[in-house]
């Protein structure tokens, strides 16, 4: 028979230290778990060495190009898949977490993990550790794992936060993607034409000076406008960069905020690509933290605040407040005119049939397929528009140069 020393949670919440002897650690575990435990930590003891420290792992030295570098959702996808993984499998928490962070290949990932581990060694929580880092674990992951803890049902959770990411991530891969071409052409556009404006143009200005005839009007307008382009920039430049900054500082006070993304609701296009997106994100988190065991009031609270728009966000507070007096979901969200009726219907379905975690990812589901087709819609609309566009400012800049060559030829003559 072999000692083992653990770490565990009772079902009440509160943290075991203790010993057991079994055969092997397979069984161990398996006699804690049978009395409704939460492993945290399960480590072989000697008799005469303590426990037995499991072989050190070199750090991996971390790649150049990969210092400083920001932690992706990608990122924690495949860390939250991985200890998914690990911890189904039967390995304690503490040493997957211990396994994952030493084979981290991100520098910065791997100094969080290692300080959850720290933590966890101190007796806190996992919940309580990632809560230390709000910077990578939001107040959604740490709210599900903290539940997890509580019904024992952490890989569960896990796959699921895995599953949203990559989901999240896949979306917004795409959109920039799809949208990735047509701002190439855009800013190919703009700097052709800076650099007619400054070096092309002011060159035949100074060549047709010498002649003696009556340009083109086409020529003279455009010869006008690159002049007064030329002469006055920085006025120019500052019409149009202190509204921008004027507006970026106004958009940082509440007031400011709420005002402008009003306004963003109520453009014709981007407006409903921006509503559409943040309640795909409601849905899908709403759906996964009442799948998870989080309490509604509790759910509300948190997915309404990652919605990204303040109007959503006031409405989705409202709509809480009226769950807590005791309202269903679906009527208290129709009393705000920002939700679509349609989104009020299927919640509406999903409480009356038991189902509504499963509604929300549809709900999600839906909207986004609708932002994507959207979004693929317009850039296929807006790259034609672009290079007619463009082909017509280089046509006219083109026939402003010509012109006048034709114009002296005929007065040679």
């Amino acid at each position: 028979m072999k000692t083992f020393s653990y770490v565990a949670k009772d079902p009440s919440g509160n943290v075991l230290r203790s010993q057991l002897t079994a055969p092997d650690r397979s069984v161990a575990l398996a006699r804690l778990r049978e009395k409704g435990f939460v492993v945290v930590d399960l480590v072989e003891r000697d008799s005469r060495a303590g426990p037995v420290a499991a072989p050190a792992k070199a750090k991996p030295r971390a790649k150049w190009w990969k210092l400083g570098k920001a932690v992706t959702v990608s990122d924690k996808a495949v860390f939250c898949r991985q200890l998914a993984i690990t911890v189904n499998a039967g390995m304690p928490l503490r040493e997957a977490l211990e396994s994952i962070a030493n084979d981290m290949d991100h520098p910065t990932f791997r100094s969080v993990l290692q300080d959850v581990v720290r933590r966890l060694h101190e007796g806190e929580s996992f919940s309580e550790a990632i809560a230390k880092h709000p910077s990578h674990f939001n107040t959604l992951f740490v709210a599900l794992v903290r539940s997890a803890e509580e019904s024992g049902s952490l890989p569960e959770t896990l796959e699921q936060l895995a599953t949203y990411m990559e989901r999240s991530e896949k979306l917004i891969k795409k959109i920039r993607s799809v949208t990735a071409y047509p701002m190439f052409i855009f800013v190919f556009f703009l700097i052709i034409l800076v650099v007619m404006t400054v070096f092309v143009l002011p060159r035949f200005m100074q060549s047709f000076k010498g002649f003696n005839v009556q340009l083109p009007p086409l020529t003279r307008a455009v010869f006008g406008a690159t002049e007064i382009l030329l002469r006055h920039w920085i006025w120019i430049a500052m019409a149009v960069v202190v509204p921008v900054v004027a507006l970026i500082v106004y958009r940082r006070t509440p007031t400011g905020r709420r005002r402008t993304d009003g306004w963003i609701l109520k453009l014709p296009f981007f407006g409903v690509c921006v509503r559409e997106f943040a309640l795909a994100r409601f849905a899908r988190n709403l759906g996964i933290m009442l799948r998870g065991g989080v309490g509604v009031t509790t759910a509300m609270d948190i997915t309404s605040a990652v919605t990204g728009n303040t109007v959503l966000v006031e409405s989705l507070q409202k709509a809480k407040e009226r769950i807590i007096n005791g309202e269903r979901i679906a009527s208290s969200l129709a009393q705000d005119p920002e939700i679509p009726r349609l989104v009020i219907r299927m919640i509406g379905v999903g409480e009356e049939s038991g189902r509504l975690p499963e509604v929300l990812e549809k709900i999600a589901g839906m909207y986004e397929e609708q932002v994507e087709n959207r979004i693929v819609t317009a850039t296929s609309l807006f790259e034609p528009v672009v290079i007619c566009v463009f082909g017509g400012v280089v046509l006219v800049l083109v026939m402003a140069i010509y012109l006048p060559i034709f114009t002296v030829a005929q007065s040679v003559h």
